[in-house]
Protein backbone atom coordinates (compact mmCIF):
# COMPACT_ATOMS: atom_id res chain seq x y z
CA UNK A 1 0.00 0.00 0.00
CA UNK A 2 3.31 2.43 -0.04
CA UNK A 3 2.88 2.71 -3.63
CA UNK A 4 0.04 4.83 -4.06
CA UNK A 5 1.36 6.78 -1.27
CA UNK A 6 4.72 7.57 -3.06
CA UNK A 7 2.79 8.50 -6.25
CA UNK A 8 0.14 10.80 -4.74
CA UNK A 9 3.31 13.01 -3.78
CA UNK A 10 4.98 13.03 -7.13
CA UNK A 11 1.38 14.27 -8.39
CA UNK A 12 1.62 17.29 -5.79
CA UNK A 13 0.67 20.63 -7.29
CA UNK A 14 3.97 22.87 -7.83
CA UNK A 15 6.25 19.47 -7.71
CA UNK A 16 6.44 19.07 -11.35
CA UNK A 17 4.91 21.34 -14.32
CA UNK A 18 2.68 20.09 -17.36
CA UNK A 19 4.12 19.14 -20.17
CA UNK A 20 4.58 22.23 -22.60
CA UNK A 21 5.13 24.45 -19.42
CA UNK A 22 8.59 24.39 -18.32
CA UNK A 23 10.00 27.71 -18.04
CA UNK A 24 7.18 29.82 -19.30
CA UNK A 25 7.16 33.54 -17.11
CA UNK A 26 6.61 36.71 -19.14
CA UNK A 27 9.43 39.35 -19.53
CA UNK A 28 10.74 41.27 -16.49
CA UNK A 29 10.85 44.93 -17.11
CA UNK A 30 14.81 45.12 -17.80
CA UNK A 31 14.06 42.91 -20.51
CA UNK A 32 11.06 44.91 -21.99
CA UNK A 33 13.36 47.84 -21.37
CA UNK A 34 16.20 46.34 -23.38
CA UNK A 35 13.82 45.26 -26.56
CA UNK A 36 12.48 48.75 -26.79
CA UNK A 37 15.65 50.15 -27.01
CA UNK A 38 16.79 47.78 -29.50
CA UNK A 39 13.81 48.31 -31.64
CA UNK A 40 14.46 51.89 -31.05
CA UNK A 41 17.94 51.80 -32.16
CA UNK A 42 17.23 49.84 -35.25
CA UNK A 43 14.09 52.03 -36.53
CA UNK A 44 17.09 55.10 -36.36
CA UNK A 45 19.28 52.80 -38.69
CA UNK A 46 16.58 52.34 -40.84
CA UNK A 47 15.70 56.31 -41.13
CA UNK A 48 19.12 57.24 -41.15
CA UNK A 49 19.72 54.90 -44.29
CA UNK A 50 16.19 56.26 -45.99
CA UNK A 51 17.62 59.23 -45.30
CA UNK A 52 20.88 58.89 -46.92
CA UNK A 53 19.78 56.63 -50.06
CA UNK A 54 17.23 60.26 -50.53
CA UNK A 55 20.08 62.40 -50.28
CA UNK A 56 22.31 60.38 -52.98
CA UNK A 57 19.58 60.38 -54.98
CA UNK A 58 19.35 64.34 -54.86
CA UNK A 59 23.03 64.76 -55.25
CA UNK A 60 23.25 62.26 -58.36
CA UNK A 61 20.12 64.04 -59.83
CA UNK A 62 21.48 67.54 -59.28
CA UNK A 63 24.53 66.43 -61.10
CA UNK A 64 22.77 65.45 -63.68
CA UNK A 65 21.29 69.04 -64.62
CA UNK A 66 24.60 70.79 -64.06
CA UNK A 67 25.89 68.03 -66.90
CA UNK A 68 23.00 68.80 -69.37
CA UNK A 69 23.26 72.79 -68.61
CA UNK A 70 26.73 72.52 -69.48
CA UNK A 71 26.15 70.54 -72.49
CA UNK A 72 23.74 73.57 -73.37
CA UNK A 73 25.80 76.25 -72.54
CA UNK A 74 28.70 74.90 -74.68
CA UNK A 75 26.31 74.17 -77.75
CA UNK A 76 25.04 78.01 -77.18
CA UNK A 77 28.29 79.44 -76.95
CA UNK A 78 29.84 77.20 -80.42
CA UNK A 79 27.02 78.82 -82.17
CA UNK A 80 27.83 82.68 -80.55
CA UNK A 81 31.95 82.63 -80.99
CA UNK A 82 32.63 81.04 -78.04
CA UNK A 83 30.44 83.51 -75.35
CA UNK A 84 28.44 81.98 -72.86
CA UNK A 85 25.11 83.74 -71.90
CA UNK A 86 25.64 87.09 -69.71
CA UNK A 87 23.14 87.18 -67.14
CA UNK A 88 22.82 90.52 -64.89
CA UNK A 89 23.69 88.60 -61.04
CA UNK A 90 25.02 85.45 -60.27
CA UNK A 91 22.10 84.83 -58.32
CA UNK A 92 19.65 86.05 -60.14
CA UNK A 93 16.76 86.37 -61.13
CA UNK A 94 18.94 85.29 -64.69
CA UNK A 95 16.01 85.53 -66.90
CA UNK A 96 18.92 86.10 -70.17
CA UNK A 97 20.06 83.12 -69.06
CA UNK A 98 16.46 80.99 -69.40
CA UNK A 99 15.74 83.43 -72.60
CA UNK A 100 19.71 82.01 -74.18
CA UNK A 101 18.91 78.53 -73.78
CA UNK A 102 15.12 77.72 -73.77
CA UNK A 103 13.97 79.81 -76.33
CA UNK A 104 16.59 79.29 -78.35
CA UNK A 105 15.77 75.58 -77.97
CA UNK A 106 19.15 74.80 -76.50
CA UNK A 107 17.69 73.22 -73.17
CA UNK A 108 13.90 73.65 -73.27
CA UNK A 109 12.91 71.42 -69.91
CA UNK A 110 12.55 73.77 -66.77
CA UNK A 111 13.18 71.42 -64.43
CA UNK A 112 17.45 71.26 -65.28
CA UNK A 113 17.42 74.58 -64.07
CA UNK A 114 16.61 73.51 -60.14
CA UNK A 115 18.74 71.18 -58.13
CA UNK A 116 16.43 68.56 -57.26
CA UNK A 117 17.51 68.60 -53.35
CA UNK A 118 17.10 72.65 -53.15
CA UNK A 119 14.78 73.64 -50.47
CA UNK A 120 13.91 76.99 -50.61
CA UNK A 121 10.95 78.07 -52.11
CA UNK A 122 12.44 80.94 -54.73
CA UNK A 123 15.23 78.64 -55.82
CA UNK A 124 13.17 75.34 -56.22
CA UNK A 125 11.53 74.52 -59.87
CA UNK A 126 7.95 76.10 -60.16
CA UNK A 127 6.50 77.37 -63.61
CA UNK A 128 6.01 80.76 -61.84
CA UNK A 129 9.99 80.96 -60.54
CA UNK A 130 11.36 79.63 -64.49
CA UNK A 131 9.19 82.40 -65.79
CA UNK A 132 10.80 85.20 -64.06
CA UNK A 133 14.05 83.60 -64.43
CA UNK A 134 15.09 82.71 -60.68
CA UNK A 135 16.53 79.40 -61.34
CA UNK A 136 18.35 77.18 -58.62
CA UNK A 137 21.86 77.50 -59.43
CA UNK A 138 24.65 80.13 -59.24
CA UNK A 139 25.57 81.27 -62.15
CA UNK A 140 29.18 82.74 -63.03
CA UNK A 141 28.94 84.96 -66.48
CA UNK A 142 27.33 87.75 -65.35
CA UNK A 143 28.06 91.60 -64.58
CA UNK A 144 27.93 91.61 -61.06
CA UNK A 145 27.46 89.86 -57.62
CA UNK A 146 24.38 90.46 -55.85
CA UNK A 147 24.27 93.14 -53.14
CA UNK A 148 22.59 89.97 -50.89
CA UNK A 149 24.24 90.45 -47.89
CA UNK A 150 23.36 86.34 -47.35
CA UNK A 151 25.67 85.90 -50.32
CA UNK A 152 29.15 84.86 -49.22
CA UNK A 153 31.23 87.76 -48.79
CA UNK A 154 33.68 85.56 -50.81
CA UNK A 155 31.80 85.91 -54.20
CA UNK A 156 30.80 89.82 -53.38
CA UNK A 157 34.58 91.15 -52.77
CA UNK A 158 36.99 88.54 -53.87
CA UNK A 159 35.66 87.30 -57.13
CA UNK A 160 36.36 90.18 -60.14
CA UNK A 161 33.24 91.14 -61.98
CA UNK A 162 31.94 91.48 -64.13
CA UNK A 163 32.75 87.65 -65.44
CA UNK A 164 32.11 86.65 -68.97
CA UNK A 165 33.01 83.50 -69.66
CA UNK A 166 34.20 82.23 -72.99
CA UNK A 167 35.20 78.75 -73.95
CA UNK A 168 39.08 80.27 -74.81
CA UNK A 169 39.35 80.26 -70.83
CA UNK A 170 40.58 77.38 -69.09
CA UNK A 171 38.75 74.50 -68.65
CA UNK A 172 38.45 74.23 -64.88
CA UNK A 173 36.41 77.47 -65.09
CA UNK A 174 33.33 77.46 -63.00
CA UNK A 175 30.32 77.98 -65.11
CA UNK A 176 27.49 77.34 -62.31
CA UNK A 177 27.48 75.44 -58.77
CA UNK A 178 24.51 75.28 -55.96
CA UNK A 179 23.82 78.17 -54.37
CA UNK A 180 25.81 78.48 -50.90
CA UNK A 181 25.57 81.60 -48.83
CA UNK A 182 27.36 82.58 -45.70
CA UNK A 183 26.33 80.68 -42.68
CA UNK A 184 23.52 78.98 -44.23
CA UNK A 185 23.33 75.12 -45.16
CA UNK A 186 23.63 74.20 -48.94
CA UNK A 187 21.62 72.34 -50.80
CA UNK A 188 23.19 68.49 -50.21
CA UNK A 189 22.61 69.02 -46.05
CA UNK A 190 24.68 65.44 -45.00
CA UNK A 191 28.05 67.47 -46.23
CA UNK A 192 29.10 70.28 -44.04
CA UNK A 193 29.23 72.87 -47.73
CA UNK A 194 28.70 70.71 -50.19
CA UNK A 195 28.56 72.11 -53.61
CA UNK A 196 28.27 70.46 -57.19
CA UNK A 197 29.86 72.77 -59.87
CA UNK A 198 30.20 73.03 -63.32
CA UNK A 199 33.24 73.47 -65.61
CA UNK A 200 34.22 75.06 -69.05
CA UNK A 201 35.10 71.65 -69.78
CA UNK A 202 31.38 70.41 -69.35
CA UNK A 203 32.52 68.30 -66.32
CA UNK A 204 30.90 68.42 -63.37
CA UNK A 205 32.78 68.12 -59.87
CA UNK A 206 31.36 68.22 -56.14
CA UNK A 207 33.17 70.34 -53.11
CA UNK A 208 32.43 68.75 -49.63
CA UNK A 209 33.54 71.42 -47.60
CA UNK A 210 34.33 75.49 -48.05
CA UNK A 211 33.45 76.13 -52.02
CA UNK A 212 35.76 79.31 -51.90
CA UNK A 213 39.08 77.31 -51.51
CA UNK A 214 38.47 75.54 -54.82
CA UNK A 215 36.53 78.01 -57.11
CA UNK A 216 37.87 79.31 -60.31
Amino acid sequence: MAEPTRLKRLARPGVASAPGTRGRRGFSLVELLVAIAIIMVLAALLVGAVGTASELGGLTACRSNLHDLGIALLAYAKDHGGALPVTETLDGPQPELTAALAKEGYLAEPRTYYCPAERVPERRFSQENFDEGRIGYFYFSCEKASPNRLLSTFLRWNVTWPRHLQTAMPSGTWVASDCWFSGGPTAHRSFKKGVNYLTLSGSVGMVEESPRESFR
